[in-house]
């Protein structure tokens, strides 16, 4: 990991200590300092995104060691976690839980040529690190398979979608395998969306090579976009702040400009057991921008209600949008 990287995690696991430290007494001029720091930089978001899970990871746990033993009484020592927890303070705080959040976080690290499966179900997120060094986010529903060896580095995303940080190794390419599509990459940050056999890459940092099986290789850059099927790759120039829209979901996101709300509705649908169901073109075509909670259909649902006057009706499966024309 790089010396910037490094700060920025050890910055990040400060907060943390910081905000854990005060609980209710988290004063509100501490809560605009941070959110002004996560909003300076993608990597300080994808840093609090992981260390913050982490550590809410190591609280359940520190729940359930918590509760009493039905077969003995006699007490135990302490968990390591609980342990590092309580002795981390002052200037070492963010230092001390970085350690136990890299300790916490690592879902099932890769031994020689092991292999490892990951899935997410709807509406979850999780953090992952290879024994490269390497870390993945994976999204909403996604699937994945790893194999780290001292001789090869390959992923095989089988559906939805991830962000990778990848180690830099000259001599070991990592390749991402998507359906008929490969990605492959030396040291970079990327994310990928699989929608069967298309493939969406949006390039973070460093250089992507993309190749569909019916044609030529497409190399992207920094804040390049790619969209690859099967015979082809059409390659287009972002903004980092389109770029950094699109990978809005770490932090659990959805930013849209202007889309239209069929589209909204499908990118929430992708988050949530309840679903939303336009149900006249109308209300499909209606403009839709902000930023809004990946995981609250209802919430998007109200504000609907009350900003386009929209009719609203919730029941227990999908929440149904209509135009008060069409009703």
């Amino acid at each position: 990991m790089s010396s910037e990287l490094t700060s920025i995690e050890a910055r990040a696991a400060g907060w943390i200590a910081e905000r854990d430290r005060a609980g209710s007494a988290w004063p509100a001029e501490r809560q605009a300092a941070l959110e002004a720091w996560l909003n300076a930089a993608t990597a300080h978001r994808v840093a609090w995104l992981r260390l913050d899970q982490a550590w809410r990871r190591a609280d359940r746990l520190r729940a359930l060691q918590a509760a009493p033993s039905p077969v003995s009484s006699r007490p135990s020592p302490r968990p390591w976690w609980q342990q590092q927890r309580r002795a981390i303070g002052g200037a070492l705080a963010g230092l001390g839980l970085l350690a136990l959040v890299l300790a916490v976080q690592v879902v099932a690290p890769l031994r020689g040529n092991d292999a490892q499966s990951y899935a997410t179900a709807r509406g979850q997120r999780e953090a992952v690190a290879l024994a490269d060094g390497s870390r993945l986010t994976l999204n909403t529903a996604t699937k994945l398979r790893t194999a780290v060896s001292a001789k090869q580095r390959e992923v095989w995303l089988e559906q939805g979608e991830a962000f990778f940080d990848i180690a830099h190794d000259a001599s070991r390419p990592f390749v991402v395998h998507a359906g008929r599509q490969t990605v492959t990459v030396l040291g970079t940050k990327f994310s990928l969306l699989r929608e069967g056999e298309r493939l969406r890459v949006a390039v973070l940092e460093g250089r992507v090579q993309v190749q569909a099986e019916q044609s030529r290789p497409a190399v992207l850059v920094r804040d390049d976009t790619a969209v690859a099927e099967a015979s082809n790759v059409l390659v287009s120039r972002q903004t980092s702040q389109q770029v950094n829209a699109a990978l809005s979901w770490l932090q659990g996101k959805l930013v849209f400009d202007q889309v239209s709300l069929a589209e909204a509705a499908s990118q929430f649908n992708r988050y949530n057991r309840k679903q939303l169901v336009i149900t006249d073109a109308a209300a499909a075509r209606i403009g839709i921008g902000g930023v809004f909670d990946a995981n609250n259909a209802e919430a998007f649902a109200r504000l609907l209600h009350a900003g386009f006057g929209l009719q609203v009706q919730v029941s227990e499966e999908e929440i149904r949008v209509s135009s008060a024309s069409a009703s």
